[in-house]
């Protein structure tokens, strides 16, 4: 198939605590945890900042409560396009279903990949459900109450508002949502966030999923870096995207090099979900990616 999962862990061997029933804030300016553990109590006071939470959801962007002003970020096409509100109204319904072509095997099945790489590291710990979209997964993630704390995090605030109806529509996660345990003994929150410069402090996290996300990432390789530093020692990092279909031909014919100038023809057609804004990769890229990069292993 065309999708790839792709599972590494942070570099230390050592297992998370299991005491870590929230998850530990930070400014995304000076990355310094906030004082308060309160989600609603979002301020810096070295960076004299204080970050709002609306309607359930706490801003942890950059340009959160306006700040931005006249400044515009450039962004890619992709990010722009999963800010409008019609693609989170219909991101459930046909949108990522649509991604069968490319072998993704729907998301009950994708759940239960991502619940067996992440459940030796994260059992009643903290998971971090970032690109989260509509909050697809994040809902079967804090379903399974496996986890103490599950957050769900996205760069776009129609997909955060979505992601949250979409909750607040079971009991049971509506509960978990307002700080109850009924779901298990699982808790969920709502964190806008950007995957380049995630609010939260180092080694704080015990597992990060992002499924389907990193090829629309504006850098991926500064999303996985913030990933690392995240995670705890012996935390793990969960994610499925798009795989380079040519690199199925490279099996056959000794390995990706001899596929490169079709590879290089696929990419640049702009064919599928490709062009403007997502990537395709190998998985010799992945791993280079995640390991070679980033301080990842496995």
């Amino acid at each position: 198939p065309a999708s790839a999962t792709q599972s590494a862990t942070a570099a230390a061997a050592s297992p998370p605590a299991a005491d870590a029933p929230s998850p530990k804030l930070a400014c995304p300016i000076c990355l310094q945890p906030f004082a308060a553990s309160a989600i609603d109590a979002n301020r810096c006071l070295g960076c004299d900042r204080t970050f709002p939470t609306s309607d359930g959801v706490a801003d942890l962007c950059l340009d959160a409560n306006g700040a931005a002003g006249t400044y515009v970020e450039p962004q890619k096409s992709g990010t722009r396009l999963f800010q409008s509100d019609v693609i989170s109204g219909v991101y459930e319904n046909g949108w990522r279903q649509s991604f069968a072509w490319a072998g993704f095997p729907g998301e009950e099945e994708e759940t239960r990949f991502a619940l067996d790489y992440m459940r030796s590291a994260a059992k009643g710990g903290v998971v971090l459900d970032v690109s989260c979209g509509s909050g697809l997964f994040s809902r079967r993630f804090a379903a399974s109450g496996e986890f103490a704390h599950v957050v769900a995090s996205d760069f776009s605030d129609n997909m955060m508002k979505q992601a949250r109806a979409y909750c607040q529509e079971d009991p049971q996660l509506a509960a978990a949502m307002g700080g109850s345990t009924s779901v298990g003994n699982t808790k969920l929150s709502f964190v806008r966030a950007d995957v380049g410069r995630l609010p939260f402090a180092t080694g704080s996290l015990d597992a990060v999923h992002a499924g389907a996300a990193m090829h629309c990432w504006p850098s991926p390789a500064a999303a996985v870096a913030e990933i690392s530093r995240v995670l705890k020692p012996g935390g793990v990092f969960v994610a499925s995207t798009f795989l380079d279909p040519t690199a199925i031909l490279g099996d056959a014919f000794g390995g990706d090099a001899a596929v490169q100038p079709l590879s290089a023809l696929f990419r640049e057609s702009g064919v599928g979900t490709g062009g403007a804004f997502n990537q395709f990769w190998t998985e010799r890229e992945l791993m280079d990616l995640t390991t070679g990069m980033c301080g990842l292993v496995g």
